[in-house]
């Protein structure tokens, strides 16, 4: 019930708050009508290329050949975009439209315009998702061994910072972006993007299938880039609302750090199935398997690609939030994040070809290949490293103040207390001690017991508006007061 309630405080559903939702959706709304749009007026250069090209069937000859193929369905299920995404796209914008209208109309009072206001962007959105929600189930055995890497590194990004830390429905909230939002929104998009460059790029219908692959490499290049675009539009349109909704528990660039980290690991955890389920299908052509993918994207490089990428977008973000220059730091965040991304794509593969290493054996799968495909992610990963240390040292600077000012407010933190709370490792040795000399419960409930202290000294870093900051702080020292009265008892 207090997660609950600490959740509900630093939740701003505000008019600030429902105006930036509303400009973020609209924006992927028109980006989405100029993708339809382009592909709409693109060159016809293949037989039967429906209005759209996302309405083409392969020739009859052609597509019983497919049949015949033994991975013939994983191909058409890995690389389109169900027809019922579209329609429900469709259906989603125009029941939003009707919604805003009655809006308009009617002017509801202020709970239920907020409603209105948040049901029309669920209706604007949400059909993406769907995408994503497809990816996992038809794949559901990829996913349940995605899970446990994928948990970790939430828990490690939650546990990593216990002062003024992100709220755990914030955390949740970025990751649901990036699984549900972020790639369905890449695919889709560039599912329309891939028909119109094939048809500006690729080459003329021909009875040879030879000709099929003349302009291929420009085509894949130009899909490569517009998916790292759209992926990192998608990224800092989320990064944006969850500042907008958590702004009160915005603290300092760690803040967004993590929240962008973990918007990018919701990202990665949809994202490896794809490659997962690629290779795994078509590992005799592409000379890879899905055990590799899930080796190099969820093991040894689940903490780069987009959870790196994310993660300077989301620091980005917050330092420009918190600057005066705030254009230019968004533009570079944004930037980083696209340069970064369309870089690991292109040069771990330039690499891969221009060293010419011979691929299959145990060196090459533990260390030659997730090297190259690493090595074009090492500097923005050690930025993001040097953001995340510069960050805890000057929280542990702010911690230590006001844990001071805490001990001479009351007796929820004591003096004696004070020094340990500001140290992370002094924190864990004393739980080692209590663990060591009395045991499993005392060691809990001495870690409960920080807690609620480091949640209390938090409320001190945290710009929560007044009216809510003298309540919960009330709250956590009645909390704290009782913990330390179970804890005398069980000692």
């Amino acid at each position: 019930m207090r997660s609950l309630a600490s959740l509900s405080r630093s939740l701003r559903d505000d008019a600030v708050a429902r105006s930036r939702a509303l400009l973020i959706a609209r924006i992927v709304i028109a980006l989405y009508f100029v993708e339809l749009m382009v592909n709409l007026t693109r060159p016809h250069r293949q037989p039967g290329e429906g209005v759209l090209s996302i309405f083409y069937k392969l020739p009859s000859d052609l597509a019983n050949l497919m049949k015949k193929s033994d991975f013939s369905d994983s191909v058409s299920r890995l690389m389109s975009v169900p027809m019922v995404i579209f329609w429900l796209v469709l259906a989603g914008i125009a029941a939003a439209v009707v919604i805003q209208v009655v809006a308009a109309i009617t002017k509801p009072a202020d709970r239920r315009a907020a409603a209105l206001t948040w049901l029309s962007l669920g209706c604007l959105l949400l059909p993406f998702g769907l995408l994503s929600v497809v990816v996992v189930f038809e794949f559901f055995p990829a996913a349940l061994a995605c899970v446990p890497s994928t948990a970790f590194v939430l828990l490690l990004l939650r546990g990593s910072v216990r002062f003024a830390r992100v709220p755990l429905g914030a955390l949740l909230a970025a990751f649901g972006w990036g699984a549900l939002i972020v790639f369905s929104l890449g695919r889709v998009y560039s599912n329309l993007a891939s028909g119109t460059m094939f048809d500006y790029l690729g080459p003329t219908a021909s009875g040879d299938p030879a000709h099929l692959l003349t302009g291929m490499g420009h085509m894949l290049m130009a899909i490569t880039v517009h998916l790292s675009l759209v992926n990192t539009i998608a990224l800092a349109g989320g990064v944006a609302l969850l500042l907008a909704l958590f702004r009160y528990r915005i603290t300092d660039v760690l803040t967004g750090l993590i929240l962008g980290a973990s918007m990018g690991l919701g990202y990665a955890f949809v994202d490896s199935l794809m490659y997962i389920k690629i290779y795994g299908s078509l590992g005799a052509l592409l000379g890879s398997t899905g055990g590799f993918e899930y080796w190099i994207r969820q093991s040894i490089g689940l903490l780069g690609g987009q959870v790196t990428f994310g993660a300077l977008l989301g620091a980005g973000f917050c330092l420009a939030a918190r600057a005066r220059q705030r254009t230019l730091l968004a533009v570079a965040a944004l930037v980083t994040s696209f340069g970064g991304s369309t870089a690991t794509e292109v040069l771990s593969g330039w690499l891969s070809g221009k060293l010419q290493h011979s691929s299959g054996g145990a060196l090459d799968t533990l260390v030659v290949s997730p090297l190259l495909w690493l090595l074009p992610q090492l500097p923005f990963i050690a930025l993001a490293v040097v953001l995340l240390v510069r960050g805890l040292r000057e929280r542990g600077v702010v911690l230590r103040a006001v844990l001071a000012q805490e001990a001479e407010a009351g007796s929820a933190v004591t003096a004696g207390e004070t020094s340990v709370l500001g140290s992370p490792a002094l924190r864990l040795w004393a739980l080692v001690g209590a663990w060591r000399r009395h045991g499993r419960g005392t060691a809990l409930a001495l870690y409960r017991l920080q807690s609620a202290q480091l949640d209390l000294a938090g409320c001190h870093a945290q710009e929560d508006p007044p009216d809510t900051v003298h309540a919960e702080r009330s709250e956590l020292r009645g909390h704290i007061m009782t913990l330390k009265g179970d804890r005398a008892v069980a000692s």
